[in-house]
C-alpha cells in the first residue's frame, strides 16, 4: 500500500507506542521467517493497521513477550506469540508487492522498471507460495489491478470511479477478518472508506510528478482542481472510516487504533495538501 496510515507519535502514550511497535516488529518477521529477507522490504504502516485491526477485534490477544530486532540485536522490541492477524497481513503484503511491481514494469520509466525486473524473479517466487495460503485475496488483488488499469484507460475524472477498485479491495480484506454477519457489514464500510481514503491520498500526493510524466490522476482532469475538492473527499472518506469504526466492539488497542484514524491520518493528509512527503 502506500504508507498514510500512521501513528500520530507525539501524543501516542509510550506503553501504547511499545504494542503498536510489538505488531510492527512481529509482521516484518513474520514476513521474514514465510518468505525471506525481500518480502521485509515491503513493510508497511497499512498492512500493520490491518494485522492490529484483526488482533483488536479476536477474543485472544497477541500474548506480547520480549524479543529483539532482526537487524539490529542491540534494540529491544516486543512480538507477538500467537502471529494469526500477523501471519495473514505477511501474505497480503507479498501480493500486494508483486502485483505493484508488475505494474511498475507497465506504467514506469526506464530506471525505476530496470529495478523491478531484477526484483521480480523473488517476488514471482513469493507471491505463488503466498497465493496458495490466500488464493482469494490473489483473486481481489489481481481483480482489482485489472479494474483500476480499465480505469486508467478511460481517463475518467470521477473521483469515485477511480477510487473503486481500491476501496473494494479493502473492503474486502477488512470484511475478511470479521467473525459474524454484523461485524463483516460495518468491517467492509471502514475498509471502503479507508481504501477510498488511501487512493485518494495517493492521487493527491502524485499531482505535481503525474502531471509532469502525462499519468493518470482523476484531479488532473477535473475542472476543480484544487485544495478544497482534495480536502472535502478526503474528509469526508476518512469521516466515514471513523463512524463505522464507532460501531464495532474493540476488544484491545482502541487508543492506538483512534490515534492512527483521528490523528495520524489527518496528520498525513495535512502534509500531502501542503504538498510534503507524508510518507517518510
Amino acid at each position: 500500500m502506500f504508507g498514510y496510515v500512521r501513528l500520530h507519535k507525539p501524543t501516542i502514550r509510550m506503553g501504547e507506542y511499545e504494542q503498536y511497535r510489538g505488531i510492527y516488529c512481529t509482521l516484518c518477521k513474520r514476513l521474514g521467517k514465510r518468505y525471506g529477507l525481500f518480502a521485509r522490504m515491503g513493510l508497511s504502516y497499512d498492512l500493520t493497521f490491518l494485522a492490529l485491526l484483526q488482533t483488536a477485534l479476536e477474543e485472544q490477544g497477541p500474548d506480547f513477550c520480549p524479543g529483539r530486532c532482526s537487524f539490529n540485536p542491540t534494540k529491544r522490541c516486543l512480538r507477538c506469540q500467537r502471529t494469526g492477524p500477523t501471519d495473514r497481513a505477511a501474505d497480503l503484503t507479498v501480493l500486494l508487492t508483486y502485483y505493484k511491481l508488475r505494474d511498475t514494469l507497465a506504467d514506469e520509466g526506464f530506471f525505476k522498471r530496470l529495478g523491478a525486473v531484477l526484483l521480480y524473479p523473488m517476488a514471482a517466487f513469493d507471491r505463488r507460495r503466498a497465493a496458495k495460503r490466500q488464493p482469494q485475496a490473489d483473486q481481489h488483488i489481481a481483480a482489482m489491478m485489472q479494474a483500476q488499469q480499465a480505469v486508467e484507460q478511460a481517463r475518467t475524472p470521477s473521483l469515485d470511479r477511480a477510487a473503486e477498485p481500491f476501496a473494494l479491495l479493502l473492503q474486502w480484506m477488512a470484511g475478511d477478518m470479521a467473525g459474524d454477519d454484523r461485524q463483516r457489514l460495518v468491517l467492509e464500510r471502514l475498509g471502503y472508506c479507508l481504501g477510498r481514503w488511501v487512493y485518494l491520498m495517493d492521487a493527491v500526493d502524485d499531482r505535481q510528478e503525474d502531471a509532469r510524466r502525462g499519468r493518470y490522476n482523476p484531479f488532473l482532469l477535473r475542472k476543480d482542481e484544487d485544495e478544497n475538492a482534495a480536502l472535502y473527499n478526503l474528509n469526508s472518506s476518512l469521516a466515514e472510516c471513523i463512524a463505522a469504526y464507532n460501531l464495532l466492539e474493540v476488544r484491545r488497542f482502541d487508543g492506538i487504533l483512534r490515534n492512527i484514524m483521528e490523528e495520524g491520518m489527518p496528520a498525513a493528509q495535512r502534509q500531502v495538501i501542503a504538498g510534503k512527503d507524508a510518507t517518510s
